[in-house]
């Protein structure tokens, strides 16, 4: 027998057990003409190589033999990945798969699964035998199947999207159609007033959990009563959804847990719509909230941190869920409807999982099919009060915080613009505008000396606004800088903040809290007067 076929016999009686009595040499013969690549490794040193293992190297047959293996990686730190692993995995389960990339003669390099085992499992310190086999098309194919249902739920999701937006839009336009109608009634007009100001509130928070969703989302802490949130998911909930009957039981006392308002409130007005659509006539749903406790050794499946907890438990009477469905309702785009259906496809469930889950919380599901659906959230208890002070925002122009101060606004828009200087102007401060970075550079360059704070777009056309606060701080490194925008805050925000910035202000506002935010940024330095 050659040392080929020495070797290739040790690994088939390595590979299979019990083949005493059978020829050997052909077996051998026969791994070696075998379509995947099998080689030995001792330490770094490969020992033997098949065919199939050169040919996918694009390698004359035995041209690596007592060579380093790593030779066939693209990089030493990828070959000392794949090793490390394999060699733990072998260690502990008696074999190892790990999928890498190896390269060819040509500095082409191809994906590949290798699988690991010892030639001689009774001896730790023996060589190791790797059965390389080519993926490339099967990773292919994952990736052009991962790129279509990609698509597809960005189809749902548009869809979704689309048709909220729309539904804000008509109620926009139904009520500015009728201000036009009751024009001469100050009392209606208010009411039309307040009802698209909630409205255009409701879009600013979609777009806001849009960006959430795609960048992770990005949160403003505050310690809330749980209950009031809920209470808030209920009132917007309640109108639409006007055959279903709702009972709550809260607990008597406030449940305070640190949390984002208007994250939380769509997670469970995001439940309740979940739950109305699994009536499929009329029916009710349960709200119950309870302050629970959870120990170290609890029953969940996976990891809780001991300590309190606000449990709230959304329940229906609805189709219900089996256990597959259960299994896959939190995953990404998952949905029960046909594709058919957009309406309330919308972010999901996997959205309320993801923001659950950034509160420190978790969600769990008890379904039964015919039975209805209980998803009960739980959030940890807050160290510290709620603010039950009410957040209903006073909108009266004598009771807004007023000033004397000259302010640059920056913005590419003409209607926001246009609304800054009006804003300005009514608060009783004097308006200076721009409307590109270069402009509100020049501008601020020409009156340094008046200007005491900047409202500053950070996206602009021609300069950004990051080069823009930059430029700015050249001129006068004390200069008070307002960003506003309607992105959520990111990197570039970030930088501003560490570099001077003094405030965010994100977009839709109202002048309410307008005069607000300018207003506590200029009181940190001089009252009425230039800046310095």
């Amino acid at each position: 027998m050659s040392v080929q076929n020495h070797i290739a016999g040790q690994v088939l009686v390595q590979e299979n057990k019990g083949l005493e009595g059978l020829d050997t040499e052909a077996q051998a013969a026969s791994l070696l003409a075998a379509p995947v690549g099998i080689c030995v490794i001792r330490g770094r040193t490969l020992e033997w190589g098949n065919p199939a293992f050169y040919k996918m190297l694009g390698r004359p047959l035995g041209s690596l033999e007592s060579r380093d293996i790593a030779v066939v990686y693209p990089t030493s730190k990828e070959f000392m990945r794949v090793a490390g692993r394999l060699d733990a995995q072998v260690r502990q389960q008696g074999t190892g798969v790990v999928e890498t990339r190896l390269l060819r003669t040509d500095d082409t390099a191809f994906d590949c699964r290798v699988r690991a085992s010892l030639l001689h499992p009774e001896d730790p310190e023996s060589a190791m035998v790797l059965y390389a086999s080519d993926i490339t098309e099967i990773k292919s194919r994952r990736i052009q199947r991962q790129q279509a249902q990609k698509m597809e739920a960005i189809s749902v999701l548009a869809g979704g999207i689309s048709h909220d937006f729309n539904n804000l839009l008509m109620g926009v336009q139904g009520h500015l159609s009728l201000m036009r109608i009751n024009a001469d009634s100050p009392e209606k007009m208010s009411s039309h007033v307040r009802q698209v100001g909630k409205l255009v509130e409701t879009a600013a928070e979609l777009t806001s959990r849009l960006l959430g969703f795609a960048r992770g989302g990005k949160y403003q802490i505050s310690v809330l009563d749980i209950h009031q949130v809920i209470s808030m998911a209920l009132d917007i909930f309640k109108p639409a959804h006007k055959g279903v009957r709702i009972m709550a039981q809260f607990e008597p006392r406030p449940l305070a847990v640190d949390g984002d308002s208007s994250q939380l409130e769509q997670v469970f007005l995001n439940l309740l719509v979940n739950s109305a659509q699994a009536m499929v006539d009329s029916g009710t749903i349960h709200v119950t909230t309870r302050k629970i406790h959870i120990d170290e050794n609890n029953e969940f499946p996976f990891q809780v941190v001991p300590g309190f907890y606000a449990e709230i438990s959304v329940r229906d009477e609805g189709i219900g869920m089996d256990e597959e469905t259960c299994n896959k309702v939190f995953d990404p785009f998952f949905s029960t409807k046909t594709a058919g259906n957009q309406k309330g496809r919308g972010l999901g469930l996997s959205t309320v999982y993801g923001i659950v889950k950034n509160h420190g919380g978790f969600i769990t599901v008890d379904s039964k099919k015919g039975q209805g659906s209980d998803f009960r959230v739980c959030l940890p208890c807050s160290t510290h009060p709620p603010d039950l002070s009410q957040n209903a925002e006073e909108n009266i122009l004598e009771t807004m915080p007023k000033g004397c101060e000259t302010v640059l606004f920056v913005d590419d828009e003409e209607a926001i613009v246009n609304l800054g200087k009006t804003f300005l102007e009514k608060l009783g401060y004097q308006a200076v505008l721009a409307r590109n970075g270069k402009e509100a550079v020049t501008v601020f360059r020409q009156h340094r000396q008046e200007i005491s704070l900047v409202v500053l777009d950070l996206i602009l056309p021609d300069m950004g606004g990051k080069a823009v606060f930059s430029e700015l701080r050249k001129i006068r490194p004390d200069v008070k800088v307002l960003v506003s925008t309607g992105f959520n805050v990111d990197e570039d925000f970030e930088a501003i903040l560490n570099q001077g910035c003094h405030g965010f202000l994100q977009k839709p506002f109202s002048m309410h809290r307008f005069s607000q935010t300018i207003r506590k940024i200029l009181d940190r330095t001089e009252a009425c007067g230039p800046g310095k």
